[in-house]
């Protein structure tokens, strides 16, 4: 059985040793560490219902005791006045890249696995203060990454990894150059960095699918990602393809359920969607292309769909990196798809939040914040936006049955029994956005990382990791003041921890 108290002591003693740095810490004798918090006088978003609520919410180690309009302070509980403010479940993202931290180019010829390793842990450490407590990462090596996290040596979000997303040659994860060698198939030690480093790993045929699917079981791949089209962000693979082949499917798809797990996929387009339905995939990444009738069938299989919205946003044609002979056909697709996530709505898929995060810090953090206001216009809606990033995340996360390391409790609700992974922000996201980070600027923002400052408390698994609301409640916690924290985060050169 997994020790949940284990991070929570590592965090303690963390806390601890560093509790001689005046301004950044609570000292030893005004901290408290409670096995109870019991947080009063909150508005409650639960994940699952449009209203707020409010009522008071009893933590018990690192679960959800007790839910109510009143509840008494069991003895030795610390209480916690959370001054009227909106108290809702951690948020989750379904689809993150944090190991590729740098320009693809930058990735492919200038880093190793030290590099984007340590870049990482910031990627964690900005998620986690951003409010994320759980994200899927769909392709890198984020093993020991989550490993680290667990054990609490790194300040993050629950991470669910992939592992190194599977691709064909020719496809969307075959990011060799045409200069590079590779012109016979003979060539089988000619490997991308990507390759290289397991962000990718490139299979043809079913025995090397196979192979390539039980490496990343084997390495603690919660879910498995494949490339089944072309896409965007490499220049070999037109978008319009379909690739594997359903025997390749299928063979990847039967390894990952003899593991008890499943297989996501990155998609566009109604023939591969067609395809991976019939090989038993699960959730769709992307899909902005597929008709109205493949919507209909991804919900009768009980599927989910999980696109990062701004993929299809007429801002994209602002992006500074954008080449100006592809502005144009993103204006275009912009219109044509305007009603993608309507449609999905109408026909009752599931649908899942996505950032896409990948990339430079500050671009992809700006581009997370941007995704989360852009949603609320292509869903026309703030709580069902919320759900995406609460219940309806939570209930995509156990798709991955035994393979998922937390099962003690839901994630993405407040009721009892389930993670007390939480957030206390100002305002009312149901109505206003803004108050968990989502906002208008993406190109335009601030170009350098800053804490959402309407998030004024971060709780994961019971520990809580940021606190603006009272000053002796730091349990099993570092606990950073929000100037002081920011500067760590974003100063080149200074330490994290």
């Amino acid at each position: 059985m997994k020790d949940t108290a284990r991070p929570r002591r590592i965090a303690a003693l963390v806390a601890a040793a560093f509790s001689c740095a005046p301004g950044l810490l609570a000292t030893a004798e005004e901290a408290v560490e409670p096995s109870r918090i019991l947080i009063t006088n909150v508005n409650i978003f639960d994940g699952k219902t449009e209203k707020l609520t409010p009522g008071a919410v009893l933590v018990e180690g690192n679960l959800i005791k007790q839910v109510g309009a009143e509840i008494g302070a069991p003895a030795g509980a610390y209480t916690l006045d959370g001054g009227g403010r909106t108290l809702m479940p951690g948020l989750i993202d379904g689809h993150a890249h944090v190991m590729i931290n740098a320009h693809f180019d930058t990735v492919e010829k200038n880093m190793d696995l030290t590099d984007i390793s340590l870049r990482a842990v910031r990627v964690m450490e900005r998620f986690l203060m951003d409010g994320f407590t759980a994200v899927r990462d769909m392709g890198g090596p984020a093993f020991g990454l989550a490993r680290n996290i667990d054990a609490g040596f790194v300040r993050g979000p629950r991470l669910y990894p992939s592992g190194g997303f599977i691709s064909q040659t020719s496809g969307h994860g075959d990011f060799r150059d045409r200069a590079d060698a590779g012109f016979s198939i003979q060539d089988a030690g000619d490997l991308s960095n990507f390759e290289r480093m397991g962000i990718g790993n490139v299979a043809n045929g079913v025995p090397e699918c196979l192979a390539a699917t039980r490496l990343n079981l084997r390495n603690g791949a919660t879910q498995i990602k494949i490339m089944a089209g072309g896409g965007g962000s490499s220049r070999f693979d037109p978008i319009d393809t379909t690739q594997f082949s359903i025997e390749e499917t299928t063979a990847i798809v039967g390894a990952a359920e003899d593991w008890g797990t499943y297989v996501a996929a990155h998609v566009f387009n109604d023939r591969s969607v067609a395809r991976l339905l019939e090989a038993g995939v699960k959730t769709f990444e992307h899909s902005f292309f597929i008709s109205e009738d493949t919507m209909e069938k991804i919900a009768a299989a009980g599927a989910y769909v999980v696109p990062q919205m701004w993929g299809i946003s007429p801002d994209l044609a602002r992006n500074p990196l954008m080449p100006a002979d592809k502005i144009p056909m993103v204006k275009e697709l912009g219109e044509q798809y305007a009603d993608f996530g309507r449609n999905l709505l109408k026909h009752k898929v599931k649908v899942v939040f996505a950032s896409d995060y990948v990339g430079v810090f500050a671009d992809a953090e700006r581009a997370r914040r941007y995704e989360i206001w852009w949603r609320t216009k292509t869903f026309d809606s703030n709580f069902e936006v919320l759900k995406q990033m609460t219940s309806t995340a939570g209930e995509m996360l156990q798709l991955s049955g035994p393979r998922n390391p937390y099962q003690a409790g839901k994630q993405g609700v407040i009721e009892a029994g389930a993670y007390a992974d939480l957030i206390l922000v100002d305002g009312d996201p149901l109505e206003d956005i803004t108050c968990i980070g989502g906002t208008d600027k993406w190109f335009d923002a601030e170009p350098e990382y800053k804490l959402i400052p309407t998030i004024h408390l971060v709780m994961k698994d019971g520990a809580i990791y940021r606190n603006e609301i009272d000053g002796k409640l730091s349990p099993a916690a570092v606990r950073f003041s929000g100037a002081r924290y920011e500067s760590l985060l974003t100063a080149p050169g200074v330490p994290i921890d």
